[in-house]
């Protein structure tokens, strides 16, 4: 079976094949060090970041709710990561995963609120609780360390210390491959679709059946769990947690990501999560954008304008449209083609 034919067979092979071919290129590099350690550093914040661009997608791609809150749930699963591992000494796996429902928790709760509230009074209201945690972080120096921080020890995980960037790149390479076909099943499963519905039309979802109280504390519960678990991965990453951070600009980046790398798309998420890491990079490398104080939030604002604008469906989904599919029809004709020339020669031997 060739490989095209594998990835259209097999739903998770794509991602499964991306994942494994990156974690092949890093491996080779831990002997050959053609990455320098900023790379390295780089792609962990791209992964992490794609997990909460997931995570978000969930909430804005697929449910069709806004939070600009979101921050809140990621740096509440940083602290628990410091405090647990730090104070503690308890291992990577329970640390992520009580990271990432306790999160949870309160982002159910938030959805609770979300019941009674729509658009712009929802994107208010989630405002008003990112900034009022992170006043709470500021303050609750047992917990956080106040505005000193906390530093976090590195991932230990059945005995092994992740002491070097390039192992801890391949562990959390691995983490996001489980988060992608998680999301996968999520997404084409009743509970997506009857979100997609819920995004779509409320008043048409319900008509149909579809819970909206359910649906709605589903989608936030989903989203924080994944940005708690994201908050983790910063945590280890980092080593170091301050509450600085956790503030608006975070939530409006998450916003960001989905909006410019595609609503509802796995890969599209991943790309913009690798657009708002890479683009401070790239203006440092620009004489002239590199002494603009903010260029930062000024381009991914102008970013964000062009892609509303005109691919309303984010730049990944966009090119896949315009660009992938129609190249993979091509490759499926061609295919049909030679199969059906060679069924001619079988069937007509004497020709």
């Amino acid at each position: 079976m060739k490989l095209s034919e594998l990835i259209r067979s097999h739903p998770y092979a794509k991602y499964a094949a991306a994942v494994m071919l990156f974690m092949l290129v890093i491996w080779i590099d831990t002997h050959i060090g053609l990455f320098s350690s900023r790379h390295i550093n780089l792609m962990i914040r791209v992964i992490y970041y794609g997990i909460v661009a997931l995570g978000f997608n969930f909430l804005l791609g697929y449910g069709g709710q806004i939070s600009l809150g979101h921050a809140a749930f990621m740096g509440l699963g940083a602290y628990l990561t410091a405090n647990l591992a730090g104070n503690f000494q308890i291992n990577f796996l329970p640390v992520l995963l009580i990271s990432g429902f306790i999160p949870m928790v309160f982002g159910t709760l938030l959805g609770l609120v979300a019941l009674r509230l729509e658009r712009l009074y929802l994107a208010i209201a989630t405002l008003g609780l990112g900034v009022t945690i992170q006043q709470v972080f500021q303050e609750w120096e047992t917990f956080t360390g106040g505005y000193g921080g906390v530093r976090v020890p590195r991932p230990e995980m059945f005995g092994y210390v992740f002491a070097y960037s390039h192992h801890f790149l391949l562990l959390i390479s691995l983490i996001l491959l489980a988060v992608m076909i998680l999301s996968y099943n999520f997404a084409r499963s009743r509970t997506g679709r009857a979100l997609k519905a819920m995004r779509d039309s409320e008043y048409a979802a319900r008509s149909l059946g579809v819970n909206l109280v359910k649906y709605k504390l589903l989608a936030f519960a989903a989203s924080s769990f994944y940005v708690g678990i994201a908050g983790s991965l910063y945590a280890y990453a980092e080593r170091f947690v301050h509450p600085q951070i956790w503030g608006v600009e975070l939530s409006l980046d998450m916003l960001a990501m989905v909006v410019i790398g595609g609503l509802a798309s796995i890969p599209g998420s991943l790309f913009g999560a690798a657009f708002l890491v890479l683009i401070p990079q790239i203006s440092r490398t620009i004489p002239l954008l590199n002494r603009i104080t903010n260029i930062n939030f000024i381009l991914t604002g102008l970013a964000m304008i062009f892609v509303i604008k005109f691919m309303p469906m984010g730049i990944y989904n966009w090119l896949e449209l315009k660009i992938i599919m129609p190249i993979i029809r091509e490759e499926v004709q061609i295919e049909q083609r030679h199969r059906g020339l060679g069924e001619d020669d079988h069937g007509n031997p004497g020709s």
